[in-house]
């Protein structure tokens, strides 16, 4: 006669029971892991290599959903970063973590690219940030300090416009100009020199100064950090326009950049 084990029912509803339990245990571990998994930002970008002009910082974040939603409801767990250039980040929650204008950049994606970034020592920053580009409950920042050097390159310059051999009248000449390899730096201009950084100084019917360690001014030269310069009531014949690339406190480059362009002004 074949007899059962009386047992083993309760044995399988044991070993059934204690496996439901560790089941639920490590859905549970795992819930309340996720949970209090902080939001977290790392900037990876290297420093060495790193040279003046584009700049592109790059991150890596966890536990955090990147969405294009800005201005949009919070929504807890996700948002976007601020990239920051120079500042000190702005981290009082419910407060924004906007500073000031030319210092900050916005995106959702995990690279950002600082345009026209001056030689020498620049700390970046970045923030996670709600929609509504407050920080989060426990701010998500991570900052570095790197030394940025000179555009790779020889800086030059060109004239765009007038174009060579453009038949003009007298008046108002417009004169623009390419550069490159080169930063024009309005903020920086009278510091300290930096090798890749200053701005420029027009002429008009004179030659250039370009004597090492002496400002190359003139009676009638124009400095300025912009790309375009209007020459007025420029007198009919033959002219010379010219531009120099210089230092922050106006001295010639270690080796002279300038280009210049004759013109031959003729009524029309």
């Amino acid at each position: 006669m074949i007899t059962m084990d009386e047992n083993k029912p309760k044995k399988l509803i044991r070993r059934l029971s204690l496996i439901f339990f560790l089941l639920l245990n490590a859905l549970v571990l795992t819930a309340c892991s996720q949970a209090t998994s902080k939001p977290e930002i790392t900037i990876k970008t290297q420093e060495a290599g790193l040279a003046a002009g584009d700049v592109t910082i790059s991150a890596d974040v966890a536990n955090f959903e990147l969405v294009d939603q800005e201005g949009e409801q919070n929504n807890p767990g996700k948002g976007h970063i601020i990239y920051y250039m120079d500042v000190p980040v702005p981290k009082y929650y419910e407060h924004t973590a906007i500073s000031k204008p030319g210092t900050y950049g916005i995106a959702s994606n995990t690279s950002y690219t600082w345009k026209g970034v001056t030689p020498g020592e620049h700390t970046f920053s970045v923030q996670l940030v709600n929609n509504n580009d407050s920080p989060l409950p426990a701010p998500a920042i991570n900052s570095k300090t790197v030394n940025v050097g000179p555009p790779a390159g020889k800086p030059d310059i060109l004239i765009v416009t007038p174009a060579e051999g453009a038949q003009l009248g007298p008046g108002t000449i417009a004169l623009s100009v390419k550069i490159n390899n080169f930063v024009i730096s309005k903020d920086d201009m009278g510091v300290v020199n930096r090798k890749g950084e200053g701005h420029l100084i027009y002429y008009l019917d004179e030659n250039p100064p370009v004597d090492p360690g002496v400002p190359a001014l003139t009676d009638r030269s124009f400095v300025s950090t912009d790309l375009n310069r209007l020459w007025k009531d420029v007198s009919e014949g033959k002219h010379t326009f010219s531009v120099q690339l210089v230092n922050n406190d106006d001295t010639p480059l270690d080796v002279p950049v300038v280009v210049t362009m004759p013109i031959d002004l003729q009524a029309q």
